[in-house]
């Protein structure tokens, strides 16, 4: 969060509830707020952006083999800094949209 690459932590019992909101609010422009869709101030380059996401996904590998979950967070991130804050917006709403369409 200090970073600002995370908006909210919320704890595993409130993780859906929280993340629902979160939906709402972004489906009724309530958040994000554009001006951090745009920062890119914080970010590493992007070689090494990737490098610490590689480092990243080999660790929830190991920590958490048979989650999914993490890994697609991380696709999310990825996504938001390679192809722009409002590509990960709406990679985000898509998988979303995905979930609550099971």
């Amino acid at each position: 969060m200090d970073l600002g690459l995370v908006d909210a932590v919320a704890p595993p019992k409130e993780l859906l509830s929280v993340a629902r909101q979160w939906a709402l609010d972004i489906a009724n422009f309530r958040k994000p707020w554009t001006v951090s869709l745009y920062r890119t101030d914080r970010l590493e380059p992007l070689a090494e952006a990737r490098e610490i996401l590689k480092f990243a996904r080999e660790q929830t590998k190991k920590r958490a083999p048979n989650l999914h979950h993490p890994l697609v967070c991380l696709d999310v991130v990825e996504e938001g800094i390679v192809s722009g804050g409002f590509a990960g917006l709406e990679k985000v709403c898509y998988l979303l949209f995905k979930i609550n369409s099971w």
